[in-house]
């Protein structure tokens, strides 16, 4: 038996060692580009420090790209890359990123996402919804929408899709519907991803890109409540929300009416699970109490990371908590190392003057637009830009940064086109690889490359369009900040 996995083994090995070959030539380019931004002339009204932080950005964006490093750990190596270059020192790298406050704000997201799945109470959620939509095919695609949609709201995208993705896949094996060929596998997929991502743009807590902009927000000293960007950006998300579950309808129609069976099915499913556990109780209680505090923050003076900071000790408490130990806590801290490296390039692209030099020399062409089209543009551009990126934070890493000082240059409204900017960080859906909630329903082949490049770019262009209006009508033409 062991003889025979070294063989099966063995046919793979070359393949295996040629694509770590093709590793290690990033690996050379990306030194080489930071080599070279220390030798290359300075352009005019540019600051070598300012070339070597952009020399910084493309080798991040290289290895983000091309995954020559695990993303985590490329993330990891931007403080070690501005402090090599004298761009800033590893003790200040250090304090602005592992010491900003959005840290554990982040972490005790991640707790409370992993809670839910881990005590069932997502499941039981579920269950309950489907047992209330029917049988009704095209009902119970907007069921599963709309669910993803609503508890992404406090929940990052990522756990959501993880949590829904089992429940897809044993209602399409149990009705045969096919993968590839199935409309119905296709818009229950779309259902769960598109749910997911834009109920993710309505709270701070919903993606890691929203983290990221309300640290840049802080930077440039604006400051945005958990409440405020709820309510600018919820009717926002609401709106391309319900454009994109009524277009998946239109363009993966059901193959089926109706489910092959009845809601006794689902009600035996809930029969099954029994009464509320003790941890699905105490999830639910620190669930709502944390959306409380959170979105009272501002009247209650409470810091929304101390908040975050309760949650973990919440759902680990003698007893009746989720988690007994610190292993069974399964949280996954490659996001938040992402945010430590996003955070450390933003705030160097700014310090040198990288980013004004890149509004001025590169996006002054987009200034001439008026107010009111200004959102679509920046929309547009961040979705174009982040093709090659395989995260949505580390997308607003990089524009967010770039998006303030284009507005700052031009007197555009800050708040506006920064929020926009964030916003558009997490609604760009046009290659699988863009972010690992497109890629795992992927994976199990109910959809294609074409099927989500098609679809999401008429999500990007409506997206687009709704977000000039949105913020049109939050108030920008009168100087939103």
């Amino acid at each position: 038996m062991q003889t025979g996995e070294r063989k099966a083994a063995t046919p793979n090995q070359p393949a295996v060692q040629k694509s770590e070959g093709y590793k290690w030539a990033y690996v050379v380019i990306g030194l080489a580009i930071l080599f070279g931004s220390t030798a290359v002339p300075v352009p005019g009204g540019m600051k070598p420090e300012a070339v070597r932080t952009l020399g910084v950005m493309l080798t991040s964006i290289l290895w983000w790209v091309t995954e020559t490093f695990p993303i985590p750990i490329t993330a990891l190596m931007i403080p070690v890359m501005v402090h090599g270059l004298k761009i800033m020192p590893l003790s200040e790298a250090l304090s602005e990123s592992f010491g900003n406050t959005l840290i554990p704000f982040m972490i005790g997201v991640l707790g409370l996402s992993a809670a839910l799945n881990a005590s069932g109470l997502g499941k039981r959620i579920t269950y309950r919804l489907l047992a209330l939509a029917g049988t009704g095919t095209t009902r119970v695609v907007a069921v599963y929408f709309w669910m993803s949609f609503l508890i992404s709201m406090f929940i990052d995208d990522v756990a959501v899709v993880a949590m829904m993705l089992p429940l897809v896949l044993g209602l399409l094996k149990t009705i045969g519907a096919k993968a590839g060929s199935s409309n119905f596998g296709k818009a229950l997929m779309m259902a769960i991803m598109f749910g997911a991502v834009l109920g993710g743009l309505c709270t701070p807590a919903g993606v890691s890109s929203n983290v990221i902009t309300l640290a840049f927000m802080a930077k440039a000293n604006v400051h945005v409540s958990f409440l405020y960007w709820t309510l600018v950006s919820t009717p926002i998300a609401l709106a391309i929300a319900a454009l994109s579950g009524w277009l998946i309808i239109k363009m993966f129609p059901p193959e089926i009416e109706h489910l092959p069976y009845g809601r006794d099915v689902l009600e035996q499913e809930l029969k099954t699970l029994g009464a509320l556990s003790m941890k699905e109780k105490t999830t639910a209680v620190i669930f709502l109490l944390a959306v409380l505090a959170w979105l009272t923050s501002d009247m209650t003076h409470i810091p929304i990371p101390l908040v975050s900071l309760l949650i973990l000790a919440g759902i680990t408490l003698p007893g009746v908590g989720v988690f007994r130990n610190w292993r069974d806590l399964r949280i996954e801290w490659g996001g938040v190392v992402l945010l430590v490296g996003g955070f450390v390039v933003g705030i160097a692209a700014s310090k040198t003057g990288l980013a004004s030099w890149v509004v001025q020399k590169a996006l002054s062409p987009m200034a001439v637009l008026p107010h009111f089209l200004q959102p679509a543009a920046v929309t547009l551009l961040v979705a174009v830009d982040s093709l090659g990126f395989s995260s949505f934070g580390t997308t607003a890493s990089v524009n967010v940064p770039f998006i303030i000082a284009y507005a700052q240059h031009n007197g555009f409204p800050l708040l506006a086109l920064t929020l926009t900017a964030g916003l558009a960080s997490s609604i760009h859906f046009i290659l699988v690889t863009q972010s690992p909630t497109l890629m795992l329903p992927y994976a199990y082949g109910y959809y294609s490359f074409k099927d989500l490049a098609k679809f999401g770019a008429l999500v990007t262009l409506i997206s687009a369009a709704v977000m000039s209006i949105g913020m049109a009508v939050a108030g920008m033409p009168t100087g939103l900040r």
